[in-house]
């Protein structure tokens, strides 16, 4: 399995300083300012195919349709592996596990602040949140990946998680 840090990194960085606007223009921006390639931009699911030398590149972008709370063309998330991905092979999970560390460790360093959320089940993963970017990094047992995530729609899925477990309670 092999990962891909250094380019993760690198887009990271380019979001983070990315000024979003959270709608489909930033798209073709933003994949200059990372060196992606931006494919089927006049498609309902657009998606990237990114730098990173991983054997699944491509990338989609989520974006609100109707019935979503937000108005078309608002750009949800934009998710990218940071590692092959194997299927069907017990013995990666030590690599991802080993790759989703390294990453860690060098996005600290790049973002210089704790993660604002983390978990360990059924995924492990964390994420920072910034003024215009909420960063969230995952390893499952097949991949490690990076989101790039727009904080209103994070909000939004947080508001009706909440909703669910007060759900639940009330059963």
């Amino acid at each position: 399995m092999h990962a891909d840090i250094d380019r993760a990194i690198r887009a990271v960085r380019a979001a983070r300083d990315f000024a979003w606007s959270w709608t489909v223009a930033d798209l073709p921006v933003f994949a200059t300012a990372v060196g992606w390639t931006l494919v089927d931009f006049d498609r309902e699911y657009p998606r990237f195919i990114t730098d990173l030398a991983v054997n699944r590149p491509d990338t989609p972008v989520s974006i609100a349709v109707p019935p979503s709370p937000f108005p078309p063309g608002q750009l949800n998330r934009i998710g990218f592996n940071v590692t092959d991905v194997v299927l069907d092979d017990p013995e990666v999970k030590t690599a991802v596990d080993e790759a989703f560390d390294e990453l860690v460790h060098q996005l600290f360093q790049t973002v210089r602040q704790r993660p604002t959320h983390s978990w360990t089940t059924p995924t492990r993963g964390l994420y920072w949140e910034f003024p215009h970017l909420v960063l969230e990094v995952t390893a499952s047992s097949r991949k490690v990946g990076v989101s790039l995530i727009n904080p209103a729609y994070l909000r939004w899925n947080e508001e009706i998680a909440e909703i669910a477990r007060q759900e639940e309670e009330d059963d």
